[in-house]
């Protein structure tokens, strides 16, 4: 079993769903509060408070924890900034767990959790923390060296690589009291090597002096075979061999199944911290909470309702188990073992009232030649720098986001043999919407790093660490100065907001029978659009800073041309064919519009030049077949019409379907995107239609920085 892809808590809002079953984990965050907040005002005192604070939450989960963890590290540095009389410093907050983690279910919630930090901070920390998502395993290296200010993680480090070799436990599914003495040494000698390997790769992320804090799950006496480390796995052992009379079960299947975690002892942990030798001890304390952390009866023995812990107990170990159970002894059994495992935790808790004791601690191809010819230009063999930080605007969650990092890493790996120099550590930032979906990518990172790996002859393995960064890219998304390299393809024509007082019956997007009105306002709000990206982008990258820019646009200047209007004129006309049907009601396409625009090059290039934070390097136009599957050269021959007729139905479909599921409802998609199958087709008879495509390659205006910065007038005066 590999660990690394089948842990992961249980996803989602539901019943057994980690979310709705992680008040222990809360209890634990809770209770290490006054460590995390003594640690922090020990470090970043008023002489010593950062500008950029980066932060990493490792095991992060994703549930509300995630965000308590957030929110007390935001709360702390607030308290400190108002009693230092200091500048918030900008925050960028790196939630860390395995690939196979829910980090949708943390996305969709950062808006939310944004607006609750505008409205309870005054505004004052609005604005300046950034939030992304860093899947890979603590294992390995996940951040660039010297990169971060300060390291979280709680109940997550007692969780090992892989369960111990060769361990002969039958009968057993974690150490117990049965279980033979070699048994005790694999796992504690699997936790020594684990907590090493984190502890070295942490300190070559961290800055010098930088903190950490962790909490995880430990044992208050040293001998391991102890009841408060093992009775409850013992539980979950007798619960699945219940099974076993009836069929359920093999035992031979049990024998085999062992978890991959370790309880250590305090004095376990302190010798592998100063054996190994990157941090300092400063603080370690131990404590404990009741097993159904729901129950704050303070009565030490007596359990209110035993049926109810039993099930809260059950529930929480299924939250964090059932993917390593299931994947092991298959979903069919879930149910059945952990309501008799809720059982028997209801009959031990009648004899006693278990704790669980916490250690904390401190211590896209076409425009492939003009992404190649920029990155030559702007990192020659005296510019490479040694952390190059890129972000992907717009990523999406298909192939094509690893077609792009796999473009600029194999760029930067024929620069870097070219040059004859050491390959820098690339930090490769993919950005979105909350609602992308980000699991899809990181679910595919380990295959993603193992094909580098293979490819690059280990000379770029464990030097690109990816990160998913939600958020609109029309509001700031990273600190100030800390891109190299932007990158967005397909992104940039999306608007922020359907234009306002669009007066555009029996339209979705702009047409020719639209009134001029609507061209006027799709170009206004194109134009706030793209000046705001272009300021914002300004911030964030460091000067000189490349970005390129691939968007969809329109050849001819006059926006009322096909090129531009009929592909949506033909999803219109999909539309008003089930007016008939009763399916969809006349008002309801006339109060709808798609929040994009087709800009001309010339319109790009205008607002630009008037924007001014940008030299416009290059600007190309392109085209490409409606149906990127027809490869004919013939202009005008479609060769399967029908079949391309769908093909580019369900392109429009894949990236229109939200909308209009929001709009008229889920239940007319299939028939109206058969319908603009069936309309695409027939106009591909008459017309071979093409995509225009746009490429702009722009560097950050030197000269627009320093007069931003009001510093154009100091060199001026200081030259005279």
């Amino acid at each position: 079993m590999e660990v690394q892809n089948v842990l992961h808590m249980n996803a989602g809002n539901g019943e057994t769903s980690y979310a709705n079953n992680s008040t222990l984990q809360k209890t634990a965050i809770l209770m290490a509060r006054p460590v995390l907040e003594d640690t922090l005002k020990k470090v970043y005192n008023n002489d010593a408070f950062p500008k950029h604070l980066k932060i990493a939450d490792l095991g992060c989960s994703s549930g509300p924890n995630t965000f308590l963890v957030i929110s007390q590290i935001i709360n702390i540095i607030h308290n400190l900034m108002q009693q230092n009389n200091c500048k918030a410093p900008e925050i960028e907050i790196c939630l860390n767990d395995l690939p196979q983690n829910d980090f949708n279910n943390i996305f969709k919630s950062l808006p939310t959790f944004y607006k609750k930090i505008k409205t309870e901070k005054e505004e004052k920390l609005h604005g300046t923390c950034f939030v992304s998502g860093v899947p890979g395993s603590f294992y390995c290296r996940i951040f660039p060296r010297k990169s971060l200010h300060f390291v979280h993680s709680s109940y997550s480090v007692h969780w090992l690589s892989q369960v111990p070799e060769r361990l002969e436990n039958k009968g057993n599914i974690y150490m117990a009291r049965t279980s033979p003495p070699t048994v005790f040494e694999a796992y504690l000698k699997q936790f020594q090597m684990d907590f090493s390997t984190f502890l070295s790769l942490r300190s070559e992320e961290i800055v010098v002096g930088g903190p950490m804090i962790l909490t995880f799950l430990g044992r208050r006496i040293a001998d391991p075979t102890d009841k408060d480390c093992c009775i409850l796995w013992e539980l979950l052992t007798k619960s699945l061999l219940d099974l076993v009379p009836e069929g359920l079960v093999q035992k031979e299947a049990i024998d085999s199944f062992n978890f991959p975690f370790y309880y250590p002892h305090k004095d376990e942990v302190k010798a592998i911290i100063e054996k190994e030798g990157s941090f300092n001890l400063e603080r370690l304390e131990v404590s404990e909470c009741n097993w159904d952390a729901n129950d704050n009866n303070d009565d030490e023995h007596f359990v209110f309702d035993k049926d109810r812990s039993g099930k809260n107990v059950a529930n929480l170990i299924r939250a964090v188990t059932e993917p390593l159970v299931v994947s092991h002894f298959g979903e069919f059994i879930v149910d059945d073992v952990f309501k008799k495992f809720a059982n028997h935790v209801a009959d031990h808790l009648c004899s006693e009232k278990s704790k669980f004791i916490n250690i904390v601690k401190t211590a896209i191809l076409m425009a492939r030649p003009v992404l190649e010819d920029t990155l030559k230009k702007v990192y020659n063999n005296d510019a490479f720098p040694k952390h190059l930080k890129i972000a992907d605007l717009g990523c999406s969650s298909g192939p094509n986001t690893f077609l792009v990092i796999s473009q600029i890493i194999n760029i930067i790996h024929n620069l870097m043999q070219q040059n004859n120099c050491k390959a820098p550590e690339i930090e490769i930032c993919l950005n979105d919407l909350p609602q992308n979906d980000f699991n899809n990518i990181f679910k595919s990172l380990p295959t993603f790093y193992k094909k580098i790996k293979t490819e690059k002859e280990e000379k770029l393995h464990g030097t690109c660490f990816v990160s998913g960064v939600p958020g609109s890219f029309y509001c700031k998304i990273f600190p100030r100065k800390s891109l190299h390299f932007v990158h967005s393809s397909y992104s940039v024509h999306w608007l922020s907001q359907v234009p306002e007082r669009l007066e555009n019956k029996g339209n979705i997007y702009m047409a020719r029978t639209s009134p001029p009105t609507v061209f006027e306002a799709y170009l206004k709000q194109f134009q706030m659009d793209f000046s705001t990206f272009l300021s914002l982008r300004s911030e964030e990258i460091v000067v000189g800073g490349p970005m390129i820019l691939t968007f969809l646009g329109r050849r001819i200047a006059d926006p009322t041309d096909k090129d531009c209007c009929i592909l949506w004129e033909l999803l219109t006309k999909s539309l008003l064919d089930l007016v008939p049907e009763g399916l969809v009601q006349k008002e309801a396409i006339d109060s709808f519009n798609f929040p994009f625009y087709y800009p001309h090059k010339d319109e790009v290039k205008a607002i630009i030049e008037k924007e001014g934070s940008f030299n416009l390097e290059r600007l190309e136009v392109s085209e490409c077949n409606w149906d990127a599957n027809d490869n004919n050269d013939d202009e005008h021959f479609v060769f399967d019409k029908d079949r391309s007729g769908k093909n580019v139905a369900n392109l429009i479909r894949a990236v229109t379907e939200p909308l209009v599921v929001s709009h008229f409802g889920e239940f007319i998609v299939d028939d109206v995107f058969k319908k603009f199958a069936n309309h695409v087709a027939d106009h591909l008879c008459s017309e071979k239609s093409k995509f225009i495509n746009i490429v702009v390659s722009l560097s950050k205006n030197m000269q627009m920085y320093l007069l931003k910065n009001k510093l154009y007038q100091f060199l001026i005066l200081n030259c005279l």
